[in-house]
């Protein structure tokens, strides 16, 4: 037995040995971490106070987001020790990080090993030569992310997070093996010239590393097999590999009939080996890597559509930043593939990773669920003209294309977007100086182009545009292949219906010009809610109508190849102050991932299976007025998304009759009760959906019923949704006898390219920032004509004039401001006649830009009602909100 046992042990480690194959594990945890520089070198560095934590990880996942202005940017330590066993010496030992941003020093046992430049591409350093075996060694990295005006990006509307923010590894190998130190690459390529229904041909490219003093004879092997692992298709090529050299390989015209395709409806991946094997009589296997094969033609023909194994395919997709609430962009791998099945299951085939190359986890994603893929580098709004930046963006694209360039997903490569946005701020420079940056920006895409199209001659070039006459005056549109537009008619300009005359008329002159709608959409809070949604209101319901509108349009147009709504979900952008400062809010989700209503028409537009989706499960709990003295009914429009002819809707299991689905949605309008009310959408084939929405119904007339609470948004037209008071501010109006509303002055307004109501400023000191970026401004007076009772009265300022800050004034864009003067405001209120408050100055006695809200409790007498009045002694009085609650 014992006998048999030992040959058993012999054969196994006989197998191991022809199946020798690489170690790939990450190093992720237990990493200490200093925020800041150090006063030491590398070196000597005590690590001992550092922090203990676990990678991904970045320092800005919580400044990013808090009320001080900017965030950390700056250097940080990091330092890990590794045990390396004695049995790896002799064999080779890579390091590799998938990223950090943007400068990486790396150090291992206090000696520099090597730096990288760029925060959004893999990078890696052999370690063997300098490694302690059978004893600890420690590595150690010193990561900035600060401005460098060499260093794209420069300057764009998403936070630059600092640290180690993917995954780091470790690879060891034998010491002849597949190169490792090619960009961060497989180190293998492997291309499909030809593809079509009948057959297929696979190309495969590397170079083999000896790092042996001995000159070595291999066999190179490459396998393609099905998903049944089946082998169906081999070839092997002889190599010499002389001592301590590099030796290319090419295998190439595998053959393979009646290929299974890949394409978003069946992503078939095939599964490639390569291998070198000593050329002895074992053939013992040296190296081994697994690179997956998805089989796919495409093309964009001379009219701008795009085609996809022979047939015409709509682009449809979203962009996608890389952040998350919480995280900033220290994300896990099972957050970036939840993110892409989210996109996945909205309908969707095409996907922009916006504006960088994201985690490789993304790519393989993307293959297995069938996502077509633009990727890009971020050259964003602009450039610098040193000969360094030009050469960073060059190294950062050749690193993104042969870090992803065996995925089948990925079809098309990017290299700038809105790079002229910055002349739209910058009115400082000469004709000449324009001229000049014009020229250089031309000159570096030219480079760029060029750069993209030798590294991957069978993918598509494409720069993503804002609305500028510049990209074709300059010519810079000439160079890619395919321009993708951002366009944001009825947000930023214009109106709604401008998208498709824009999109025709580019069509018409440049007819043989592929385009994409690279970007679109509004910003949008899901606690806003408006029965006249309008721009810049970030109501869900203008969010409704605008991607309703694009949708119509974008695929009404068979000249365009597709479209990116921007942006799949909200994201990092510390400039910000929108309704939710801090963070872009164009997402079709929000920034934790909970889904706006908008997903719905989505799935109800691209999804094939059966949707019916009652656009309501963000506002659930509703105030509103009474229609009518008595009526008892507050009537609002919902909307049912579906992709079924038509739809009934229930309220209370009551039917309130079946609509015709047009445009993939329906209207009806509900009679609200006081109460729960229960919504119930089913159609033809019993697919439902429902959702209960809590209702207080407001008395027409004030005076003539009991009322418990009333709180109101003033100077908006919107209604807010606070979730942690569950309290609802309603729109606010003019004061009617027997109601409630506001006596002079009007909601403050600011005119821009559209209407603004507000301002768009982070207010200190709330999370309820649009209740206090609304206001109105010279009011005389706020009325309540209540029952009598007593009342706890809550009334909301915010100052949004800063003596600090005249540049900034009633700043709605960074850059718009205002120049009136600054003037004190100063105003007394009184409450039924009595003075309350006497010359409150907002900004002298509470601070500009913070939230203030002042609480009294009143009595309302003799059927006189609230009412508060505001006496200016100089500048406008103003009120942001108001509310009252009966005793």
């Amino acid at each position: 037995m014992k006998k048999n046992i030992l040959i058993l042990l012999l054969l196994l480690g006989w197998v191991i040995n022809i199946e020798a194959q690489r170690i790939n594990t990450t190093i992720n945890s237990a990493w200490r971490f200093h925020k800041g520089g150090v006063n030491t070198s590398a070196k000597n560095v005590n690590t001992d106070d550092w922090e203990i934590i676990n990678l991904p990880h970045t320092w800005n996942a919580q400044d990013a987001f808090d009320e001080t202005p900017g965030y950390y940017r700056g250097i940080g330590w990091y330092a890990k020790e590794l045990t390396v066993p004695q049995t790896w010496e002799g064999k080779r030992v890579f390091l590799k990080f998938e990223g950090a941003n943007q400068v990486a020093d790396v150090y291992l046992n206090g000696a520099l090993i090597g730096s990288h430049i760029g925060g959004y591409t893999g990078f890696g350093f052999d370690l063997s030569a300098d490694l302690k075996y059978g004893g600890i060694n420690t590595i150690t990295v010193r990561v900035n992310n600060e401005h460098d005006d060499n260093i794209p990006p420069l300057n764009a509307d998403f936070t630059f997070y600092g640290g180690i923010y993917r995954n780091v590894s470790l690879i060891v190998t034998e010491p002849v093996h597949f190169e490792l130190d090619n960009d961060a690459s497989d180190g293998i390529f492997v291309s499909t010239p030809i593809v079509n229904e009948q057959s297929a041909s696979v190309n495969f490219r590397g170079r083999v590393e000896n790092n042996t003093g001995n000159r070595k004879n291999a066999i190179v092997e490459v396998l393609i097999l099905d998903k049944s692992n089946k082998v169906i298709a081999e070839k092997t090529a002889k190599i010499v590999l002389a001592p301590n050299s590099k030796s290319d390989f090419s295998l190439e015209n595998l053959q393979i009939t009646s290929p299974e395709l890949w394409s978003p409806d069946r992503p078939y991946l095939y599964q490639t080996i390569t291998r070198v094997k000593e050329d002895t009589d074992d053939l013992a296997i040296l190296d081994k890597i697994v690179v997956p094969l998805g089989l796919r033609w495409y093309k964009f023909d001379e009219e701008g559509r795009f085609w996809l194994n022979g047939k015409p395919l709509k682009l449809i997709g979203a962009n996608r930043h890389q952040d998350f609430e919480g995280l900033g962009n220290a994300l896990p791998d099972s957050y970036h593939y939840n993110d892409y099945k989210k996109i996945k299951e909205l309908g969707f085939n095409f996907i922009r990773t916006a504006h960088y190359p994201q985690a490789p986890e993304v790519y393989r994603t993307c293959d297995e669920l069938g996502l077509l893929a633009w990727s890009e580098i971020p050259v964003v709004s602009g450039i610098s003209e040193s000969e360094e930046f030009a050469q960073n963006c060059l190294n950062m694209q050749r690193e993104h294309i042969r870090q992803t360039y065996n995925h089948p997903s990925l079809i098309i490569y990017g290299y700038m977007n809105e790079i002229f946005l910055g002349f739209q701020y910058n009115r400082s420079l000469s004709e000449a100086d324009r001229k000049r940056v014009i020229n250089a920006t031309v000159d570096l895409a030219g480079k760029l182009e060029e750069l993209t199209k030798t590294e991957a001659p069978e993918r598509f070039t494409v720069m993503a545009l804002h609305h500028s006459t510049q990209y074709n005056d300059s010519g810079i549109t000439d160079i890619p292949d395919v321009v993708g537009w951002n366009l944001y008619f009825g947000w930023y300009y214009q109106e709604m219906e401008d998208l498709s005359t824009f999109l025709k008329d580019q069509h018409e002159r440049y007819p043989n010009r592929p385009m994409i709608v690279s970007e679109y959409g509004p910003g949008t809070d899901a606690r806003l809610h408006a029965k006249t949604p309008k721009p810049y209101d970030y109501s869900e319901d203008y969010q409704y109508v605008m991607h309703a509108s694009y949708l119509e349009q974008m695929m009404d147009l068979p000249f365009l190849a597709g479209f990116a709504a921007w942006n799949f979900a909200d994201f990092g952008s510390e400039r910000r102050g929108d309704a939710i400062p801090q963070v872009n809010q164009k997402g079709l989700v929000n920034f934790d991932r909970t889904e706006k209503d908008i997903t719905g028409m989505y799935r109800a537009y691209f999804l094939k299976e059966p949707v019916v989706y009652i656009a309501a499960h963000n506002y659930t709990k509703r105030t509103g007025v009474e229609d009518s003295a008595g009526s008892g009914i507050a009537t609002e429009s919902v909307k049912v998304f579906s992709n079924q002819k038509r739809v009934e809707l229930m309220l209370n299991g009551k039917s309130l009759g079946q609509k015709t689905v047009e445009d993939h949605m329906a209207t009806f309008a509900i009679p609200f009760r006081n109460g729960k009310n229960e919504l119930r959408a089913v159609d033809a084939n019993g697919h439902s959906d429902q959702v209960t929405i809590a209702y207080t119904l407001i008395p027409f007339q004030l005076n003539a019923a009991g009322i418990q609470e009333l709180a109101v948004n003033v100077g908006a037209e919107v209604s807010f949704y606070d979730p942690e008071t569950q309290i609802t501010w309603v729109p606010d109006r003019k004061y009617t006898a027997g109601g409630w509303g506001y006596e002079g002055g009007a909601p403050y307004t600011v005119q821009q390219r559209q209407v603004k109501t507000g301002i768009d400023r982070d207010i200190l000191g709330t999370d309820n920032d649009p209740l206090f970026q609304t206001f109105v401004e010279g009011l005389t007076s706020y009325r309540f004509d209540v029952p009598d009772g007593q009342y706890t009265l809550n009334l909301c300022f915010q100052e949004p004039v800063s003596r600090d800050r005249q540049n900034n004034m009633y700043n709605l864009t960074r850059g718009n401001a205002s120049e009136s003067k600054v003037e004190d405001r100063e105003f007394t209120i009184a409450i039924n006649g009595q003075d309350v408050v006497h010359n409150v100055n907002l900004e002298r006695d509470y601070g500009s830009l913070r939230a203030l809200t002042l609480d009294f409790t009143v009595n309302a007498e003799d059927g006189n009602g609230i009412k508060v009045d505001f006496q200016s002694k100089s500048g406008k009085a103003l009120l942001s909100g108001i509310r009252i609650k009966k005793r």
